[in-house]
């Protein structure tokens, strides 16, 4: 496919392998409709021998002006692949100045102009706090989260989403690999609570609305935080079913990739219909639970002062 020209190029940046391409896929066509032409969308494939599966996804990334790039897992050294996001400099083409970088799991559906016009401050990055700090704050969060994350406050962020210039992530990458090993492999988090500690200090805040959680999405928080990006951060995910709280509509963009390019259908990752009958009655019962949790006025107030700071 082509890209745009520019002597400094800005890229959406998406990083998968055999198994997670489908998602992500969905995910960057839809940035590619929420984004100025000027920025392009590329779908890094780290799958280590890329077949069957990856030539079919990089056809329908240039039918849907998605540029396809295979990059070989083995600069990872090692790490499992969600560490490769610290990687992107060494990824990315020399030309490309300006990232918004953006896990597969996620959905978006507005704009993505004013985040990716933001400009975070030399040698930090812009993100969202982590939907943690609200549950920390009404003491529902598991202990072993607690002592992981105390130290930041409400300042922790999730890297699931974030927007940076090159030369700042090539610095905080280099930072955040040279912390990583034996003392850091405990964490629960381990890319991201690193993350969180090279950058202290050096942060933009960006709402919720750029990172929305999607356990959250039906229980009235999106009256506060219109979503941008919706992010699907634990099971189930809206590719393996209609499930509460987010039900078909969140499915649904799945569903139609695969009527559009039934040759990629089998890479959805549905689940059989047992455990779909399963999460089912399991996601009923948990959205009941879980609507009166955020919906607790202590929290509520919590993600409103903190959306009245937010940078962006």
């Amino acid at each position: 496919m082509t890209v745009n020209a520019s002597p400094s190029r800005s890229c959406i940046c998406y990083i998968a392998n055999q198994g997670y391409l489908y998602q992500s896929l969905v995910s960057a066509i839809q940035a590619r409709q929420h984004s100025p032409v000027h920025w392009d969308v590329i779908v890094f494939d780290m799958t280590a021998a890329p077949g069957e599966e990856s030539r079919r996804i990089a056809h329908v990334c240039a039918a849907k002006g998605v540029d396809y790039r295979w990059a070989d897992p083995a600069v990872l050294g090692g790490l499992h692949i969600m560490n490769a996001r610290l990687f992107l400099d060494e990824l990315l083409p020399a030309d490309y100045a300006e990232i918004l970088y953006l896990d597969g799991d996620t959905q978006v559906v507005g704009d993505l102009t004013p985040l990716l016009d933001f400009q975070p401050q030399p040698g930090g990055l812009c993100a969202v706090r982590d939907p943690m700090i609200y549950l920390r704050g009404v003491d529902r969060l598991r202990d072993e989260f607690e002592d992981e994350i105390r130290a930041f406050g409400d300042d922790y962020v999730n890297s699931g989403v974030f927007r940076v210039d090159r030369a700042s992530w090539a610095a905080i990458s280099r930072e955040a690999l040279a912390q990583m090993g034996d003392a850091t492999s405990a964490l629960h988090f381990e890319d991201q609570t690193v993350i969180n500690r090279v950058t202290d200090g050096r942060r933009d805040y960006a709402s919720l609305r750029w990172n929305f959680p999607g356990f959250i999405l039906g229980y009235g928080l999106d009256a506060i935080a219109p979503p941008a990006i919706v992010h699907f951060m634990s099971n189930p995910r809206p590719w393996q079913g209609a499930y509460a709280p987010w039900g078909r509509s969140w499915n649904i963009p799945y569903l139609a990739l695969a009527r559009e390019f039934p040759e990629i259908k089998a890479y959805c990752a549905a689940l059989d219909l047992r455990r779909r009958a399963a999460y089912k009655v399991k996601q009923i019962a948990k959205s009941y639970v879980e609507r009166r949790l955020w919906n607790a006025p202590e929290l509520i107030d919590h993600i409103r002062r903190l959306e009245e700071r937010a940078d962006v």
